[in-house]
């Protein structure tokens, strides 16, 4: 069994007590044709793979059929233009993430409203952050780090997959919270990034935990970006404990509808997503692939990415952050 199953089973019963599963509420006739949902990236990552898992176990749950249709480009803003503007009957949706709350701010020209265009559905998942440094930085703790990058202000630098993207807008919130002078290094993708961080090309990288943990005595990871520690990397510390208690982010992931959708398919579409991520094969999978079950239905998503919304986009207006499309 995964290192994540035990806490994602306790974290998922917890999030999940309070969802109507038994007798979910089914619009009329519907599912009576194929759901798409859109996800914003080639297949082969994290927000894909949770989009399968949720296609698979909704499908089961409904008796329907749910397709993935992978749309990448633009920073996600190909798939988010084309599931804004689809019919808002519940056939079409939208795999939404962190990095989709900060679409408006990265683009405010576009076709459509990010904040307006969209209904939440559900939260299914989240893979959570963990900071990490190359072996030759001289720090064993988060503490260590930042009193040496305060002592070496502009000649740090840190990576991401591009400008946007979660690694980059985690970095700009540990600099922010910690009030750090440190150089941000955007690839084109997490790979190179973080090649170039075992090479000792940049000092830092904020990545998901599933990776760090892959790299076991190659890197140094220095806290994990929340309030508890996680079960695949229990020694390390969390933020809070490295003394930097509000620097908490993950990458989350979740279904998002066309504004306009009936509230009966909502409700449908997020009771079947709840009971779908209580699957115990659902849930072995989703350990499998890295990410941890985060459920909530429709009025908790709703505030959930109202908040985050808020959050990077506060972030990306101090920060000055500008989008490189």
């Amino acid at each position: 069994m995964n290192a994540f199953s035990g806490l994602s089973r306790r974290a998922l019963l917890g999030a999940a007590a309070a969802l109507p599963l038994a007798g979910w509420a089914q619009g009329p006739g519907y599912p009576n044709k194929p759901v798409s949902i859109l996800v914003p990236y080639a297949p082969g990552g994290t927000t894909d793979f949770v989009a399968r898992v949720a296609a698979t176990y909704m499908a089961a749950v409904t008796k329907g059929t749910f397709l993935v249709d992978n749309r990448p480009g633009a920073s996600g803003t190909i798939a988010m233009a084309y599931v804004a503007k689809a019919a808002p009957d519940g056939y079409t949706l939208y795999m939404t993430e962190m990095t989709s709350t900060a679409v408006g701010a990265l683009f405010p020209k576009l076709s459509f409203d990010p904040d307006k265009s969209f209904v939440p559905i559900a939260i299914l998942a989240e893979t959570p952050y963990v900071l990490v440094v190359n072996e030759k930085v001289p720090a064993a703790t988060l503490q260590e780090f930042m009193a040496y990058a305060r002592a070496n202000p502009g000649k740090l630098s840190y990576g991401s997959g591009g400008v946007g993207s979660g690694p980059h807008l985690a970095g700009e919130l540990f600099k922010s919270l910690a009030k750090l002078d440190i150089r941000h290094v955007p690839y084109k993708g997490s790979g190179p990034a973080l090649q170039d961080l075992l090479g000792g090309q940049i000092e830092m990288l904020i990545t998901a935990a599933p990776t760090v943990a892959s790299l076991a005595g190659k890197v140094k990871p220095l806290a994990v970006a929340r309030a508890s520690r996680l079960a695949i990397l229990p020694a390390l510390p969390t933020s809070a404990e490295g003394g930097l208690p509000d620097f908490v982010v993950s990458n989350w992931f979740g279904l998002s509808a066309p504004h306009g959708t009936p509230e009966a398919v909502i409700k449908t579409l997020s009771a079947a997503a709840a009971e779908a991520f209580q699957n115990p094969e659902a849930l072995q999978k989703l350990g499998k692939g890295g990410a941890d079950p985060l459920v909530m239905g429709a009025d908790q998503a709703r505030a959930k990415v109202e908040s985050e919304t808020a959050k990077w986009s506060a972030l990306i207006r101090t920060a000055g952050i500008k989008n490189d499309n």
